[in-house]
């Protein structure tokens, strides 16, 4: 029984290593951790295209707050 689950342990520490790889070829900048994140919640029925467009969302937002913080000067 123990080496059935290592070897399903193996199994997905593999794909994920293979997900990650191609992640850093199409240039994500998504992280181990990231990544992660997301096939969990794409098995658990998150639409994957939606989830791309809230991580693009939030990296929109995320670099208008960074240049806000380096232009405090700017009115919005």
């Amino acid at each position: 029984m123990a080496s059935a689950a290592n070897a399903n342990l193996n199994a997905v520490r593999e794909t994920m290593d293979v997900l990650l790889e191609i992640s850093r070829l199409l240039n994500t900048g998504l992280d181990m951790e990231s990544l992660s994140i997301c096939v969990r919640l794409c098995e658990q029925g998150i639409n994957p295209e939606a989830l791309s467009a809230v991580i693009k969302e939030l990296r929109k937002a995320s670099e208008s707050l960074k240049v806000r913080k380096l232009s405090p000067n700017t009115v919005t």
